[in-house]
């Protein structure tokens, strides 16, 4: 069972994630303020848009503000690198400090580790965060365009193997064909694993249908906007909850469903 806070991934339909993409402090507090009010079940703070991202104690004074708002929502912490569609650049041994001086807070539920970062680091943070029941969800992020069935699968594998809770990937469909790629690896991993939670999205306009109906291949968790958006294509979040109260399924496939499931 993998939780963020008390949110766990894979039971009762797909979570919704708002992210807060605020600069400054009170930005980022009223958007967290909005987000609490919105039908959501996580809140992801992108760290890189902060003015004071540079400042680690900067980084906790904030989140000592914010954590008390989410009022059981759980809080996913990101800072998204500029090759990955982030906002700001960041040295590899600053991430992986920064990440490592917050884990032992109690202020951040899971965080988000880039997948092409330096892996040996990357293991240490890791086993440090499992030390301290901090999730940790594996991202990559691809904004040029959908890489094969076969790359899909192998590196939401490759996740898997360097012990992330959660392997996420997003691609950038030019095609419908590419929303199907994505769809068909969603499905086929999850057949591997249908216990595990994983998180996959299509971007852009083309892609809304993995947002909306993402849990039917096995898709754990899905990002909406309140507000600001943090990814192309990203949904109003109470539009999307009406769309998944009417066509969620469960979250837990058993392995027969999914081998069932076929993209032709």
């Amino acid at each position: 069972m993998v939780r963020i806070g008390r949110v766990v991934l894979g039971e009762r339909g797909t979570k919704i994630c708002v992210p807060i993409v605020g600069t400054t402090m009170k930005e980022i507090l009223d958007a967290t303020a909005l987000a609490c009010q919105a039908p959501c079940h996580v809140v992801e703070l992108r760290i890189d848009y902060y003015e004071r991202a540079d400042s680690i104690d900067a980084i906790i004074e904030l989140l000592m503000l914010v954590k008390p708002q989410l009022k059981g929502r759980g809080l996913l912490f990101t800072w998204r690198t500029r090759g990955e569609g982030g906002e700001r650049a960041i040295s590899a041994e600053a991430y992986f400090t920064m990440l490592e001086r917050l884990i032992p807070t109690g202020l951040v539920d899971a965080i988000d580790i880039e997948f092409f970062l330096d892996q040996d680091r990357m293991l240490k943070t890791i086993e440090f965060a499992k030390m301290h029941h901090v999730t940790v969800v594996m991202s990559n992020h691809d904004f040029s365009g959908t890489p094969s069935r076969e790359v899909i699968v192998n590196r939401l594998l490759q996740m898997k193997e360097l012990l992330a809770d959660v392997p996420k990937i997003a691609v950038m469909p030019h095609t419908t064909g590419d929303v199907l790629t994505l769809l068909e690896a969603t499905a086929e991993v999850k057949a591997l694993y249908p216990a595990d939670p994983i998180i996959t999205i299509a971007m852009g306009p083309l892609g809304a249908v993995t947002r909306t109906a993402g849990a039917l291949f096995g898709n754990a968790m899905t990002f909406a906007s309140a507000g600001k958006t943090s990814a192309p294509g990203q949904i109003d979040v109470h539009a999307l909850k009406r769309i998944l109260d009417t066509t969620d399924v469960d979250g837990i496939f058993d392995e027969q469903q999914h081998q069932r499931v076929k993209v032709h």
